[in-house]
């Protein structure tokens, strides 16, 4: 193997980087594995960013567990003997909720003020490698982690492009242009996969959009957009919106 030569950022590259992060690899394939990354520091590099993508699914755990934590009050209110764990995190997580809409209610509201508030960028999400399409869907994904959100934006474009119904992508998109500082491109994203109602992030574009276009002053339309919604996040931020 020439250490001047360039490994190729391709699938089979990534399966491999996957099953040698799952440890998948018998003795005699982690051995080559481990001298191909010796041997190249592009191929180190694939590694250290797949790794990292891995890593990032343990963000989208908290939010899992609240999931998990309505869906058994929800289904079986007569339960008794809830764990004292799951007590302290319902009770931090609405303290949290609390302390931030009173600061917001006692500090003199306006719609920046409402905005800081209420938004983070959404944590993103864990892609199997697929189809090519899937491929740069990834990447772009470790861009957006990275909040590298020119390039996630460079890369997620073409896809839009080929495929505008990709619901996914629409959503990213709008995320990304909003946290990157363009709410207008961001309101344009969002209001596409506003149409789309029964996407998975249905709820999330209502909430991304209504804070683009309170970036752009446009009260009255982030009220519409957030009427009857039942997401707890929602609820909250129509009520800061409507004290404004």
């Amino acid at each position: 193997m020439d250490p001047n030569n360039q490994i190729e950022n391709n699938q089979e590259n990534a399966e491999l980087i996957d099953a040698y992060l799952l440890g998948k690899l018998d003795s005699d394939e982690l051995a080559e594995f481990e001298e191909r990354m010796n041997l190249f520091p592009d191929f180190r590099q694939m590694v250290k960013e797949q790794k990292a993508l891995m890593q990032s699914v343990e963000e989208s755990n908290l939010k899992n567990l609240l999931d998990d934590f309505h869906s058994e009050i929800k289904d079986e209110p007569e339960k008794k003997g809830i764990s004292r764990g799951w007590l302290a995190l319902a009770a931090s997580f609405l303290v949290l909720i609390g302390v931030s809409t009173w600061a917001i209610l006692n500090s003199g509201n306006s719609p920046e003020k409402v905005f800081a508030a209420n938004f983070k960028p959404d944590p993103g999400l864990p892609t199997t490698m697929g189809t090519s399409s899937d491929y740069d869907f990834y990447y772009g994904m470790v861009n957006y982690k990275r909040k590298e959100y020119d390039e996630a934006i460079n890369r997620w474009e073409p896809l839009y492009a080929n495929n505008p119904d990709n619901d996914t992508v629409v959503y990213f998109l709008g995320v990304a242009n909003l946290a990157n500082g363009n709410p207008r491109q961001a309101e344009k994203y969002l209001q596409l996969a506003k149409n789309k109602t029964n996407s998975v992030f249905y709820e999330e574009v209502r909430h991304y959009l209504a804070l683009s276009l309170l970036k752009g002053n446009k009260i009255e339309e982030a009220k519409a957009v957030l009427e009857n919604s039942e997401s707890s996040s929602n609820i909250v931020l129509l009520k800061e919106i409507n004290a404004l």
